[in-house]
């Protein structure tokens, strides 16, 4: 199959295995990413799971093993410095996702929880949602809201409340998600951690949008900041109400939002996160695909599928689209031709600035089929899904269904 995961590049200097990064690139067991002073780099699961990393940060993908369905059956890394925010989307029986620090390790079933490995060796590990086993010395379990330590020699420390830290962007992200959750689709959030900033400085977070109801929201840990939009016509929507989250929602064309960060009383310099997300409705587009100046929005639904099958007029095939998902499409293909059963799922997903894909490896008879994915598409209606995308930047894949339980993968990007 494909690659199991994909390095998602958002600042530079970024190596992977001390070569210089390329966004998109396919990474690998034993494939190690670190982020040098300045650099921001992520680590994507085609199952929606990801590794954020922040500046000085190291981490080695130890082994991934991908299930039939596309779904992650294990993953191990192991964390040798710096500061990572995992997530991890809930996980079949019996799979395991394990993130290893200086002496000690956690690991966990469906959940969000951050690992500092500090210079001298010693580590900390937050848990924001669900609960981390975490394995030193000891074993505990550490539930959300919770924080724990761990020595060099990984001895634990008693398990205690999160406690603050204004260097930390990633204690915010929950809260920022939540805060422009009401209303939206959750495949349109994006999420963006900021370095830390003191007074009178600013910084820019910039959303690609379809278009609608957008919603932001700013989140830090104390002190005053405020958050200007720049929507795509160029009005400038301030919020200045400076208590944490600062929220925004604007009626707004498709096309580029620019929020500014402004630091107006912040003393020592503190991180924050900007949180966007829309109301997108799960449409599908009549030609599969809509542009509106640089924002590109391609759909393809079951029943654009189902048409194109009868259109070629084959039979005993099968191409759908499975569930819905916030972060990928699960595509669905069988077939029983000439009494030969063949099945396969591809699962999309974005490994910005492509369109990331892991096929399920099949073995019919001896002969593995994947190499004949593409041309399977393509004489069964579904030549779209191999020209997607073409020319353009992918921000985000998600599935959805519409109101008539029309099951469909939308892309969005921009050029």
């Amino acid at each position: 199959m494909t690659a199991p995961a994909t390095l998602i590049l958002f600042s530079q200097p970024v190596t992977v295995d001390k070569n210089p990064a390329v966004a998109g690139q396919a990474l690998n067991a034993g494939d190690e990413v670190a982020t040098q002073a300045g650099g921001h780099a992520g680590i994507q699961f085609p199952d929606g799971s990801y590794v954020r990393m922040t500046p000085s940060t190291t981490v080695q993908i130890s082994g991934v093993q991908m299930q039939r369905s596309g779904n992650l059956q294990s993953a191990d890394l192991l964390q040798k410095a710096g500061r990572t925010l995992v997530n991890v989307q809930h996980l079949a029986s019996g799979a395991t996702f394990k993130v290893g620090g200086h002496s000690v390790s956690a690991e966990v079933r469906g959940t969000q929880f951050e690992l500092l490995v500090r210079t001298n060796n010693t580590n900390l590990i937050k848990v924001f949602e669900g609960t981390v086993r975490v394995n030193g010395k000891q074993t505990t379990n550490v539930n959300a809201g919770q924080e724990i330590d761990a020595d060099a020699n990984g001895n634990l420390s008693a398990v205690r409340a999160i406690q603050r830290d204004a260097q930390d962007p990633y204690a915010l992200t929950a809260q920022c998600a939540k805060a422009v959750s009401l209303g939206t689709t959750p495949g349109t959030m994006q999420i963006s951690t900021g370095d830390p900033i003191s007074t009178g400085q600013t910084q820019e977070v910039d959303y690609d949008s379809s278009g609608g109801v957008v919603s932001v929201a700013l989140c830090y840990p104390g002190s005053f900041m405020t958050l200007s939009v720049i929507d795509p016509n160029g009005v400038v929507h301030d919020n200045h109400n400076g208590s944490s989250p600062v929220m925004g929602n604007l009626q707004g064309p498709a096309g580029r939002y620019r929020a500014i960060v402004h630091a107006i009383s912040v003393s020592p310099a503190e991180a924050f996160v900007v949180a966007f997300a829309t109301n997108a409705p799960c449409v599908a587009a009549a030609s599969g695909d809509s542009e509106v100046g640089t924002i590109v929005r391609e759909t393809l639904s079951n029943s654009q599928l189902a048409r194109g099958l009868e259109d070629s007029g084959a039979s005993g095939v099968s191409i759908t689209f499975q569930g819905t998902s916030p972060t990928s499409a699960r595509l669905s293909y069988s077939s029983n031709i000439g009494g030969t059963p063949v099945s396969w799922t591809i699962v999309f997903y974005a490994a910005t600035p492509n369109l990331g894909a892991v096929i399920t490896q099949v073995t019919v008879r001896g002969i593995n089929v994947t190499t004949q994915v593409l041309k399977y598409l393509g004489a069964y209606g579904g030549a779209a899904i191999s020209s997607i995308p073409s020319g353009y930047t992918v921000d985000r894949v998600y599935s959805c269904a519409g109101a008539n339980g029309d099951h469909m993968m939308v892309i969005e990007g921009h050029r």
